[in-house]
């Protein structure tokens, strides 16, 4: 929290990217760690469901991880944050002719965003089960 107050914005922008690197490590977890290919695909493909108040905590869970707000509002923030720290860029309310660009330029980054932070999602819930799931 010391950082967001107290570091440039600029710095602190460049250092979370570089650790969103760290967040690769769980695809080299699913290398290592002995996962049953077929039991991951049969679950992925073919969920189950039950009425059990632990499947419906582990719902509430991965969504709630997710699928936060806070993330809806965190991207406008940054490109506030954005137009701040680069002078030759403009709110879009005073120059709408560049909407465009800054749109696809946004929706690219939304959707290689979200991809990758789903990759990442179930790498996490895969190397979680694989690890903590006793075996039979």
């Amino acid at each position: 929290m010391l950082l967001q107050v107290f570091v440039h914005y600029r710095r602190y922008a460049a250092l979370l990217k570089w650790l969103t690197l760290s967040l690769f490590a769980y695809f080299g977890t699913v290398v290592t760690v002995h996962i049953p290919w077929q039991e991951v695909a049969r679950g992925f493909f073919v969920p189950t469901f039950t009425a059990t108040a632990t499947f419906w905590a582990s719902v509430v869970a991965i969504l709630g991880t997710t699928i936060s707000p806070y993330l809806f509002f965190w991207q406008a923030s940054q490109e506030v944050e954005e137009i701040k720290a680069k002078p030759e860029r403009t709110p879009l309310k005073y120059a709408p002719r560049q909407a465009g660009g800054a749109l696809e330029r946004i929706r690219l980054d939304t959707y290689i965003g979200m991809a990758f932070s789903n990759l990442v999602a179930v790498a996490i819930i895969i190397t979680t089960a694989a690890t903590l799931r006793p075996r039979a």
